[in-house]
Order: structure tokens, then C-alpha cells, then sequence
């Protein structure tokens, strides 16, 4: 049994290339300065072609298939080593509260991918019974463990 793979437009979740990423750091190096809030409105009176960092990014978004946030990490430094030193945290078990935490979104956020997706909580049974060690299961959700295997 392969793993059941979202659709493209709803798996937000794609790695960048290594590429993809120097090419979106660079894209964000040559728009920048962008115009202060405030002053978007002369900006574009003055050039239409003016955007808004928050277009810029959602379009580069698009433009990748990726959410803004990924476009935002690979562009700010200071916003991706404050996301590592969070998932740090989130990992180490030496502040328990934060590593339950983390472990209760996962559990969510899993939870939401198997209901959006019907064949994934499949693939992870079959998975748990191939993983089992205590017992030889043959059956899974009452449908041979075999016939899992061959589909």
C-alpha cells in the first residue's frame, strides 16, 4: 500500500528546492524597499506597479505553491531562527509543558489530515499492524492484512 498523497493545491506542506529557495531570496533582495503602509496609496499613484510586502509575498506563494508563511521563513532570518529555537523547544523534553503542547497540535493537525484525506488513516493502520511486534496480526479494520498488502 503507497502512502495516499493530497492534491497539489491542498498539500501546503512541499519542500522548497535548495534553488527555489535562492531564487525567492533573491526575488526579495531586488523588490525591497517596499513602501512604508502608510504611504502604499502615493506609492502607487506614483507607479501602479508598486506592491504591498504582503502581495509580494502571497504572489511568490502562489507562484510555488507553498503558504506565505513558507515564503516569509526563507525570506526573513530573524523570523527562521526564532521558528528553530520554537521547534527546539517544542522537541526538547526539558520543558515538559511546551513539549505537551507541541505534541497535542501534531496530534490535531494529524488528525484533521486523516479526515481530509480517508485513505491515510488506512495507510497508518496497515502500517501499525506491519510495525507490530507484541502479536503476528492478521487482520486490519476486519479485512486481511494481506489483501492490504497486495492492493
Amino acid at each position: 500500500m503507497k502512502y495516499p498523497k493530497l492534491p497539489e493545491q491542498l498539500d501546503l506542506r512541499k519542500k522548497l528546492l535548495s534553488q527555489d529557495i535562492k531564487d525567492i531570496q533573491q526575488a526579495y533582495m531586488s523588490a525591497l524597499p517596499f513602501p512604508p503602509q502608510g504611504e502604499l496609496a502615493r506609492a502607487r499613484r506614483e507607479d501602479p506597479s508598486v506592491q504591498s510586502k504582503r502581495q509580494w509575498i502571497l504572489d511568490i506563494a502562489q507562484m510555488y505553491c507553498v503558504s506565505a508563511h513558507t515564503i516569509y521563513y526563507w525570506t526573513h532570518d530573524d523570523y527562521r531562527a526564532m521558528k528553530m529555537l520554537k521547534n527546539a523547544k517544542a522537541h526538547s523534553k526539558a520543558n515538559l509543558e511546551d513539549y505537551e503542547a507541541h505534541r497535542a497540535a501534531e496530534i490535531k493537525g494529524r488528525a484533521r489530515r486523516m479526515k481530509t484525506n480517508p485513505k491515510l488513516a488506512d495507510y497508518h493502520a496497515v502500517q501499525s499492524a506491519k510495525n507490530e511486534r507484541r502479536s503476528n496480526r492478521q487482520t486490519v479494520k476486519g479485512t486481511p492484512l494481506n489483501d492490504w498488502l497486495n492492493s
